[in-house]
């Protein structure tokens, strides 16, 4: 070594570079927020909004340690899932609507209206 440098007298075995901030949802209430204690399975009736009579295939993992669900999803048929794809298909499932709508810089401007996949009707919560 040369002459002056400071010997390190100890080394790090587990470095925080890629340390993750936010390990719990900011919202617990939440469909990404839910847990496997507060997730149950719920009978309903599915509803296609986007193309009524078609059925339409559902695969999502919504938090860590939940099984990976993939179903085909028939419309107006009565189906058992769980709570959180039930929420999810309420809440996230769907596209947002592009805007033609141009600002003054010419760039186009979002408008914010989601145009909803499918629904799901709760009829019956099963624990």
């Amino acid at each position: 070594m040369a002459k002056g440098m400071i010997i390190p007298t100890e080394t790090r075995v587990n470095p925080l570079i890629h340390k993750r901030i936010n390990r719990t949802p900011v919202n617990v209430d939440s469909v990404y927020g839910m847990t496997p204690e507060k997730d149950h399975k719920v009978k309903g009736q599915f509803v296609n909004v986007e193309y009524p009579g078609l059925p339409q295939k559902v695969s999502v993992s919504l938090y860590k340690g939940m099984p990976y669900f993939s179903e085909v999803l028939v419309d107006g048929e009565t189906c058992i899932i769980p709570l959180c794809v039930a929420r999810w298909i309420n809440e996230d499932f769907g596209y947002d609507k592009h805007s033609y709508i141009k600002d003054d810089k010419g760039e186009t401007l979002k408008t914010g209206k989601k145009v909803p996949r499918g629904k799901f009707i709760i009829e019956e919560h099963l624990k």
